[in-house]
């Protein structure tokens, strides 16, 4: 029976783990988010929801009063996300929107409604990188994480908180990347991974010190306390246990108060202090019982039924197992179904993706085929106008070229006709010179038959003229080659005249023949 008992203890060993880790970082985002919704109690909220003329602050009291609620009543929380949705949608104003589809994401998350949840958070993440909204995208990453946890895919958990973290040690909002740290913390512990946990948490720890945060940093000794407890470090771990404790107290946080209750009566029954680890787990157990925290009650019960069986004491080893059994097979259960509608909603959403994807198909090959009608029609009508432009073009310089061709003939025309009366005109005259030849020829010939006359009896009567100088010219140089050199210039000076006449006759001769031409 009891050899069962730790077969069984070891087969949901794996589940409980996931379980806490939901719990625990929901309880996480509640407290670090106490401080803003604390500034808006509901009654405020529902009255600026009601009756505030200032549209932009009933999206903003919605969202707000949506926040508050999304623990407590979730289903609230949708309502009022939805309508705030619309409102802003309506204004043009993306900020609320996206507000909105976050707060409806969270509210999904509490509602166990994860794929919903991830598709809010990523249409919301989309809409806050459009407005550059880095402080909005951290607690988006920091959700995404969240949900991510929930469903044991812890690597891509991890990825989110980083970029969370990044994001906020950009923004300089050292609270918020403190929390992240204790998240990533958290997460390493989880795996098994202590020395980066403790890397982590002590950062987060330190953070919450510096900056005076008491709500964030008895989270992360309570951590810190837990991680030396699976190292068996035992000073370490009671110091900060014991401190987590009184926070928790303080604080009124059951959450942490029993969780510390557990580690610390694992430690003292490592010790084989059973009576004080008894006491510890009895509390725990108490304390879930009152705060409804399943979870932790049913690892208060496995602890108590292992710590009677261990002290033979079987019929309170049987009560508390049973116990432990009854609200594992709840949690089991409850997981299992959040699982399986998870992946109903996979599947649903997968085949609406692929039928929309089919759609979009079909509405782009619609449209592509309305576009390459319309394509057709345009490069139609294009071609049939460069052809009308072509022919008109064609037409205009055939009948250029023609009235240029009309114009050149109509110019060739009158210059035939100017040289045709040209041509009439010359043999006009020809004809008239023909008639007039014979006549202008026997005229001119008896004009040129006097004329020769005249010349013959001209140079008849003047030969004998022109040959007197001449002679004379002739004897004076006969005598001028004698040796009598006595007359010389007796004989110059008869030369002289004598040439000077021949000169004058010859004169005389040249104007007489200038006249008669």
């Amino acid at each position: 029976m009891y050899s069962t008992y730790f077969f069984i203890n070891l087969f949901v060993h794996r589940s409980i783990k996931r379980l806490k880790v939901r719990v625990f970082i929901v309880s996480t985002l509640c407290i670090c988010a106490t401080s803003l919704a604390a500034q808006n109690n509901p009654a405020e909220l529902k009255k600026i929801i009601k009756s505030s003329p200032d549209m932009i602050r009933r999206v903003e009291a919605m969202n707000e009063l949506g926040y508050l609620l999304r623990n407590s009543n979730a289903d609230s929380t949708i309502l009022l996300s939805n309508q705030a949705e619309q409102l802003a949608r309506s204004m043009s104003y993306p900020l609320g929107e996206a507000d909105a589809i976050m707060n409806r994401g969270i509210a999904n998350t509490s509602l166990g409604n994860y794929y919903s949840a991830l598709q809010e958070f990523l249409i919301a993440l989309k809409r806050y990188r459009e407005l550059d909204e880095k402080d909005r995208q951290a607690k988006i990453f920091n959700n995404l994480g969240r949900v991510h946890n929930f469903i044991g895919d812890t690597e891509q958990a991890l990825s989110y908180y980083h970029q969370s973290a990044e994001l906020y040690a950009e923004l300089k909002n050292e609270a918020r990347e403190g929390v992240l740290l204790n998240n990533i913390g958290y997460i390493h512990k989880q795996k098994g991974n202590y020395g980066l946990a403790l890397n982590y948490l002590r950062k987060s720890l330190t953070r919450a010190n510096k900056l005076n945060l008491p709500a964030d940093a008895f989270y992360a000794a309570y951590n810190i306390g837990s991680v030396y407890m699976h190292l068996n470090e035992v000073d370490s771990s009671f110091k900060y246990l014991l401190s987590a404790e009184d926070q928790a107290k303080s604080f009124r946080d059951s959450y942490i108060l029993s969780l510390s209750y557990i580690d610390l009566g694992q430690m003292y029954r490592k010790m084989d202090q059973r009576a004080i680890a008894e006491s510890y787990f009895k509390k725990a157990y108490d304390i879930a019982t009152l705060a409804g925290l399943r979870a932790e009650k049913r690892d208060a019960a496995k602890n108590m039924a292992e710590l009677y069986e261990q002290s033979e004491n079987y019929q309170d080893a049987l009560k508390y197992y049973q116990t432990y059994k009854a609200l594992n097979d709840s949690l089991i259960n409850l997981d299992v179904t959040r699982r399986i509608a998870f992946k109903e909603a996979e599947d649903t959403f997968e085949q609406e993706r692929m039928q929309q994807e089919i759609e979009r198909r079909r509405v782009e090959l619609a449209n592509e085929r309305k576009l390459s009608n319309a394509i057709w029609t345009r490069n139609t009508l294009i071609a049939s106008l460069v052809i009308m432009i072509l022919i008109t073009y064609l037409v205009y310089l055939n009948f250029t070229r023609k009235r240029k061709a009309n114009q050149a003939l109509q110019k060739l025309n009158r210059q035939i006709e100017q040289q045709a009366k040209e041509l009439r005109r010359a043999n006009e005259e020809i004809i008239s010179m023909n008639n007039n030849l014979e006549q202008v020829v026997r005229k001119r010939t008896e004009e040129l038959e006097k004329k020769n006359q005249q010349l013959k009896e001209y140079l008849s009567s003047n030969s004998h003229i022109v040959r007197a100088p001449v002679a004379r010219i002739l004897g004076l140089v006969d005598l001028y080659d004698s040796k009598d050199s006595s007359n010389l210039e007796f004989i110059n000076d008869s030369i002289r005249v004598s040439a000077i006449e021949l000169d004058a006759v010859i004169r005389d001769i040249n104007d007489k023949l200038s006249k008669a031409e």
